[in-house]
């Protein structure tokens, strides 16, 4: 992936937020001397928090010790991670950096006591510890800020995006339209890994890629809650996890099932692991259609925990792909369609007032008054008018 590929490799190479970098390294630096053990790290998806992390361990020459929120979610998991790692001395007398990414992940029943768990554990900790987070408002974010300075990423600036862009291009010798180059850049509402992903997603060999090739790509922003429930159905074996995650989002069931149609085989590496997870999808689809056709709606519970449960267990090992998600084809279609499908419904509904039948009937009518419309314009002109309709 070139997102992973064209990762800054030092801090002079990194997009935005140099005053948050600055107050990272000097806190990094003053570390014995500074009265918070923790950092947490605030900011919107692909702003560069887990890479300037990495990179600031890189410069002090520090082991790096990486978790996310969603392997480690009960205050026994943390004592026994985070309990020795942060104790013990490291190979070589190196020192420690302890990132835990996503620690807004951390809610719900089943991770009762691990926010206050986690504050202990970094009151006593003897190595710097980094959290990042993209949502401030969750119960575990609120909890890691009376024990962790903060420090804010903002959205990665658009003249910033558009040069991480063009350097890219020149550096792949990908030709592409000045004007394609800044939708794309527009369309990541500050994301660079998003960017970057929508560039290389477009990219086809000797071909150059237009505005309206860039305009494909035109759904970034989603709720967080949706991000949430797809990293914890991806990355967790545990059906009440799960469950829960699908239970208390805000999407209902069929766009939830959208989005895991679609990022599936993105997030599972093995082919019986996406067989697994489509057949859940599958025998979902069915229960749904049964509650269409009869009107039973207790079998939600059955398509919500093959969505859910039956998607996580689908796999036989983690992976560690990046929580990168793609807007699914279906609605995206149905978002470009919109206009268009509710002009069609609305010629419809008149039709079928006119001719008293149905809009299933009325849609029969329409190629007849399209060939009408294209050899007779004056009896069309007439028609439309007596119908009230415009093709």
């Amino acid at each position: 992936m070139w997102a992973i590929k064209f990762k800054p490799k030092t801090f002079e190479q990194f997009a935005g937020n140099r005053k948050a970098i600055g107050q990272l390294k000097s806190w990094a630096q003053n570390f014995k001397n500074e009265r918070y053990k923790a950092v947490l790290i605030l900011g919107p998806t692909g702003c560069g928090k887990t890479t300037a992390t990495e990179l600031l361990a890189k410069e002090l020459g520090f082991n790096i010790i990486e978790t996310n929120a969603s392997d480690i979610r009960s205050k026994k998991e943390l004592q026994s991670f985070f309990g020795h790692a942060l104790q013990q001395q490291s190979l070589f007398f190196k020192g420690k950096l302890v990132l835990m990414d996503e620690v807004d992940g951390i809610s719900g029943r089943y991770d009762r006591g691990a926010p206050g768990e986690l504050a202990n554990i970094i009151k006593t900790s003897k190595h710097p510890v980094i959290l990042t987070a993209t949502d401030e408002n969750t119960n575990a974010v609120k909890a890691m800020k009376k024990c962790a300075k903060v420090i804010k990423f903002e959205k990665i600036d658009f003249d910033e995006l558009c040069t991480a862009l063009q350097d890219i291009c020149k550096t792949k010798d990908i030709k592409i339209d000045d004007k394609a180059l800044k939708i794309i850049a527009r369309n990541a509402d500050g994301d660079i890994r998003a960017a970057i992903n929508d560039l290389q997603s477009l990219n086809e060999k000797d071909r150059l890629i237009t505005p309206d090739d860039a305009r494909t790509i035109d759904f970034r922003n989603f709720e967080r809650n949706t991000k949430d429930t797809l990293s914890i159905i991806f990355k967790t074996n545990d059906c009440k996890i799960s469950k829960e995650a699908i239970d208390t989002c805000e999407k209902d069931l069929d766009e939830m099932s959208e989005w895991i149609r679609d990022n599936l085989p993105r997030q599972y590496g093995l082919s019986e692991d996406i067989a697994g997870g489509y057949n859940m999808l599958s025998r979902a689809d069915i229960f749904r259609g049964r509650i269409m056709r009869q009107q039973y709606y207790r079998y939600m519970v059955y398509q919500s925990a093959d969505i859910s449960c039956g998607v996580s267990t689908a796999k036989t090992q983690k992976y560690s792909n990046p929580l990168e998600f793609h807007f699914p084809a279906k609605i995206a279609i149905l978002g470009r369609t919109k206009f268009s499908r509710a002009k069609e419904n609305k010629n419809l509904s008149k039709i079928g007032e006119s001719l008293h039948c149905s809009k299933k009937v009325a849609r029969q009518y329409i190629p007849m008054l399209k060939k009408i419309k294209s050899e007779s314009p004056e009896t069309y002109a007439k028609i439309s008018e007596e119908l009230e309709i415009e093709l």
